[in-house]
């Protein structure tokens, strides 16, 4: 079996006798909202990939299942966890992609030389208290021939889910894991200034990668691959690249190395590289990183516009109105999850403070604040909040500076 990565959490897994898995096909840049383009830059084309057997796809985030570009034959078997709320199932069903291959946590099916074992989110949230947690995710086991592989993607394992996975497939050779906290935090956050973003930004990526020190001598993979969640911003939210709360990958490998006590190999790779899993090999030297080059490809993109730019500003009343009948809508859709929000929550129009929602802590507040134009598009379900939230499209404004998981989870279900 082999790897041959693409870009951010898109690859093909190759096994023995040729079948071919393309995993999580983002290709053109502009997911989130416009914001989120690769580095480096891709040359690989959907048009590259049509000669495959099957395609994971992990989850609904649009780095991950980019509905813009997903053009592909219909027949086409497509690998997805059978769990509910399928909101996955629903737009492959929707865009006409009916020959499903569905697993269900924990279960194997075959599929040609493969055996495939899915699973559903290992944790709710990995750093933060959360009732909701990761309500999409998956993480998808790839066995050929002795050799086993892991796709974790975004689903991140906790020490607990190690043993498990472990005891499970006893080898592992290879571990697909995220290292990267892709989101709007510390870089959307206005109640921090500039050097306590960048103090945050370093903050979190050594959490990231210090967690990933406490679970990978459980997991005890023979190699790791750091993977998905890589992603520059282009166009007016470019100045937003310092303090994200993501790095490159080499970046996680040397940390790794250097801090990990552990036998492990970690790798890193390039476009249409490929990984000889059993033999441990590239097919090709590595070639690292220019970060010149990223910082002038930074500014190159800097003037790409965004979809909703392109749109007529909406009528402000119209607007105050329907935030208040979607703010109504959205209390009721999150009833049915018993939460308890903290934080007093609003929305800055015009300078105007529009409460969506009633904390259960006076002293706790977020006050949100976007184009006008992504939030008409939002209230009308063209956008989504979660997606407009990853692309750093929302501001912030949060007193004190406590993260709220379940409070950003739930602003998914604000719209008309």
């Amino acid at each position: 079996m082999k790897f041959e990565f693409i870009g951010n959490a898109s690859g093909i897994f190759h096994g023995s006798e040729g079948t071919k898995i393309l995993c999580d096909p983002w290709i053109e840049n502009g997911v989130y909202e416009g914001s989120w383009f690769h580095y480096p830059p891709l040359n690989t084309k959907i048009n590259d990939l049509q000669n495959i057997d099957a395609i994971y796809v992990s989850h609904l985030h649009p780095d991950h299942f980019d509905q813009r570009n997903f053009n592909f034959d219909k027949k086409i078997p497509i690998i997805i966890l059978n769990e509910g709320p399928n909101f996955l199932k629903r737009n492959l069903l929707n865009l006409g992609y009916s020959n499903l291959v569905e697993i269900k946590n924990g279960e194997t099916k075959n599929f040609k030389e493969f055996e495939l074992t899915m699973f559903k989110p290992f944790v709710g949230h990995n750093y933060e208290e959360s009732l909701l947690g990761n309500l999409i995710d998956s993480a998808l086991v790839l066995s050929n021939k002795g050799v086993t592989a892991i796709n974790f993607n975004d689903n991140t394992p906790d020490v607990k889910a190690c043993e498990k996975l472990l005891n499970k497939f006893n080898n592992i050779d290879l571990a697909l894991l995220n290292y990267n906290a892709a989101g709007p935090y510390p870089s959307c956050f206005d109640n921090l200034n500039d050097n306590e973003k960048k103090n945050e930004h370093k903050r979190i990526i050594k959490r990231n990668f210090d967690y990933l020190c406490e679970t990978i001598p459980v997991l005890k993979p023979k190699a790791v691959l750091p993977f998905a969640g890589s992603y520059i911003l282009g166009g007016k939210n470019y100045l937003k690249n310092d303090y994200l709360g993501t790095t490159t990958w080499e970046e996680c490998a040397e940390y790794l190395i250097d801090n990990c006590k552990t036998d492990t190999k970690f790798i890193c790779m390039r476009e249409n590289q490929i990984y000889d899993i059993l033999n441990q090999k590239l097919n090709s030297d590595y070639v690292k990183i220019d970060y010149k080059h990223m910082k002038d490809y930074i500014l190159d993109i800097k003037n790409h516009k965004y979809d909703y730019e392109y749109d007529q500003e909406p009528d402000l009343d119209i607007l105050k109105n329907d935030i208040i009948n979607a703010s109504a809508s959205y209390k009721k859709r999150i009833e049915k999850f018993n939460l308890k929000i903290k934080s007093n929550t609003y929305l800055e129009v015009v300078g105007e403070k529009i409460k969506i929602i009633n904390g259960i802590d006076k002293n706790k507040e977020l006050v949100c604040k976007m184009d006008n134009r992504l939030l008409r598009r939002i209230l009308d379900k063209k956008s989504h909040w979660n997606n407009s939230e990853i692309g750093t499209h929302i501001t912030f404004f949060r007193t004190p500076n406590q993260m709220e998981a379940d409070l950003h989870t739930s602003l998914a279900f604000f719209h008309l």
